[in-house]
C-alpha cells in the first residue's frame, strides 16, 4: 500500500510513519509532504492508493488546486483536524473522506481503516485482485452501447450491516449452496451478484434470512428490475437504491423501479432555528429537541443524505455552544461523547441511530447544566447576554428581571457585568435595541413610534434621545441620511 501524509506538523507526520512501519500488517511504503506543492508533486510521482491529510490546510477558498486534484483522486482519503467544527465537516463530506481524525490522532483506529483499506485495492468501487473477469469490471465502470445481461440474469448488489464483515461475506457468498446460479464481484463496500433465476426475490430473501442466521446481522440488497440497458446504467442505479438504507436501516431489498423522491432542502439552520434550539436547551425542553429533529424524519419526505449530515453537524454547532456556556466541555468524559457524536453525525450509515445519539447527549447535557446552575457554575454573564438578545423587544426586560431569571442578585449580576464587558448592563441592553432600530429604520417604512415600540420602547420620545445619544442623529435624519 502507498500512503501519502499531508500535514505542516513534520513531527506528527514522523511520528504517524514510525507507527505504521513498526506496527502496520502487510507492506506499507510511506511519503511525507509538508506543503501543498509537496503534496501537488508527490501525489502525481508517488501516485499514493491512500492519502492522509489535514484539512485544516485548507483556508475558506476551496477552489485551491491540491483541492482539486484532491477531488479527482480514485483511492482513498483519510483526514484530521484539530478542532471538529462544522466548517471542517462540511470540506470532509465535500472531499467525500472515508474517515476524519480529531487531533491527536488515535494511532489504533487509523490502523485498523488501513487495514480494512488493505483487504481490498484502494481504487473507489475497485475489485479483489484476484478476479478474474475482467472484462465485468470494464463494463461496470466504462460506457458501454450494449447490455450484457440475458434476460434469467439479474443484476443485484448486496451490502453488510457491519463493514468489519465484508471478507467474511465474500466468503460464505462463495460457500452457499446457490453459489452455482450466480456470480460474485467484490467492490470496495459492496459485492455484486449476478443470479441466474426465475425467482430473484425468494432468492434473495433467502440470502438475507441464512446470512443473518450465520453472522447475527443483516444485509441490504439491491436489485435492478428496469429495462435492459448497460451494465454501468444498472450498477449507478442499484447503487442509488441502497442509498434508502440511510432512512430504512439492513434486512431490505431495494428495487431501483423505487426510488425514493428527495424533497430540496436547505441543511443549514435559520437564525429562528437557531434561536429554538438554544432556547429549547436554556428551558431543559427535551421534548422540543425531539420534535426538532423528528421533523427531518416524516413519513414520505426524504432529504440528500449529505444535506441531513451537514444540517446535524450545524445543530451539533448550537450544542457546542450550550455546553460552552456551562463550561461542560472542560469535563474529560462530556467532551470525548461530544466528538463521538461528530463522528457519528459524518459517518453513520442510519439516520435514525443518528437522531437518538443526538438526542441522548442532549438530554446528558441538559442535566448536567441544571446542575451547574444550582453549584452556580454557569457563567453568568453570557446567560444575561443571551436572555438581552432574545428578550429585547420586550419593554419590561430590565436589570433585575435578567437577574431574577437567572436566580442571582442584581447588585452580583450588575458588578460582573460590567466588569466583563466593560459597560453597565442597562448600557448593552440600549446598544442592542439601538442597533435593531437603525436596521428597521432602513429596511422597513415603519412610523418612528412604531419602531420605538417593536425596541422595547414605549415612549416614542425616549426612543429619539436615547438613539441620538448612541447614533448622534435623530431616528428621522438616520433614515433619510
Amino acid at each position: 500500500m502507498k500512503l501519502l501524509l499531508i500535514d505542516r506538523d513534520s513531527a506528527d507526520l514522523s511520528g504517524i510513519r514510525w507507527f505504521l512501519h513498526t506496527y502496520f500488517p502487510g507492506d506499507v511504503t510511506i511519503e511525507i509532504s509538508t506543503t501543498i506543492n509537496e503534496a501537488l508533486q508527490s501525489i502525481q510521482q508517488f501516485e499514493p492508493e491512500v492519502i492522509l491529510l489535514n484539512i485544516d490546510l485548507f483556508s475558506n477558498n476551496r477552489l485551491t488546486a491540491l483541492y482539486r486534484v484532491l477531488q479527482k483522486h480514485s483511492g482513498t482519503i483519510l483526514a484530521m483536524t484539530t478542532e471538529p467544527l462544522f466548517k471542517n465537516a462540511l470540506k470532509a463530506i465535500d472531499l467525500q473522506v472515508a474517515h476524519l481524525f480529531v487531533k491527536p490522532i488515535d494511532l489504533e483506529v487509523l490502523k485498523q481503516k488501513l487495514t480494512a483499506i488493505s483487504l481490498r485495492t484502494p481504487k473507489a468501487e475497485a475489485v479483489y485482485q484476484e478476479a478474474t473477469d475482467e472484462s465485468f469490471y470494464d463494463q461496470l465502470f466504462l460506457d458501454s452501447k450494449t447490455s450484457t445481461l440475458e434476460t434469467n440474469i439479474h443484476f443485484t448488489m448486496i451490502e453488510p450491516e457491519h463493514s468489519d464483515m465484508f471478507n467474511k461475506l465474500y466468503n460464505w457468498l462463495q460457500q452457499t449452496p446457490i453459489y452455482s446460479s450466480m456470480r460474485i464481484y467484490p467492490l470496495s463496500e459492496r459485492i455484486v451478484c449476478l443470479f441466474q433465476t426465475n425467482d430473484i426475490e425468494k432468492d434473495v430473501r433467502t440470502l438475507i434470512k441464512e446470512w443473518r442466521l450465520t453472522s447475527n446481522s443483516s444485509l441490504n440488497i439491491g436489485i435492478y428490475d428496469g429495462e435492459p440497458t448497460t451494465m454501468k446504467n444498472m450498477y449507478t442505479l442499484t447503487k442509488r437504491a441502497l442509498r434508502q438504507s440511510f432512512y430504512e436501516g439492513y434486512g431490505h431489498i431495494f428495487y431501483t423501479s423505487k426510488q425514493l423522491k428527495t424533497q430540496p432542502f436547505d441543511p443549514l439552520l435559520t437564525p429562528e432555528e437557531q434561536q429554538l434550539l438554544i432556547s429549547s436547551l436554556e428551558d431543559g425542553n427535551i421534548e422540543a429537541v425531539k420534535a426538532f429533529l423528528y421533523r427531518l424524519f416524516n413519513e414520505g419526505i426524504y432529504y440528500e443524505q449529505d444535506d441531513l449530515r451537514i444540517h446535524l453537524t450545524s445543530v451539533l454547532a448550537q450544542i457546542r455552544r450550550f455546553m460552552l456556556k456551562y463550561k461542560l466541555h472542560e469535563k474529560a468524559a462530556i467532551e470525548q461523547n461530544y466528538r463521538q457524536l461528530f463522528h457519528l453525525i459524518i459517518e453513520h450509515p442510519i439516520f435514525y441511530t443518528i437522531q437518538n445519539g443526538i438526542i441522548s447527549f442532549t438530554q446528558k447535557l441538559i442535566e448536567l447544566a441544571r446542575e451547574a446552575r444550582m453549584e452556580k457554575r454557569a457563567d453568568y454573564v453570557e446567560l444575561a447576554i443571551e436572555i438581552i438578545d432574545q428578550q429585547f423587544q420586550e419593554s419590561g426586560l430590565s436589570l433585575p428581571y435578567v437577574a431574577h431569571k437567572l436566580g442571582i442578585s442584581p447588585n452580583y449580576l450588575s458588578t460582573i457585568f460590567s466588569k466583563k464587558q466593560g459597560l453597565p448592563l442597562k448600557r448593552y441592553l440600549q446598544q442592542v435595541r439601538i442597533h435593531n432600530a437603525t436596521k428597521m429604520l432602513v429596511e422597513t417604512d415603519f412610523a418612528i413610534s412604531e419602531i420605538a415600540y417593536l425596541n422595547g420602547f414605549e415612549d416614542s420620545n425616549y426612543f429619539i434621545k436615547i438613539f441620538k445619544q448612541h447614533i448622534g442623529i435623530t431616528p428621522n435624519r438616520y433614515r433619510k441620511t
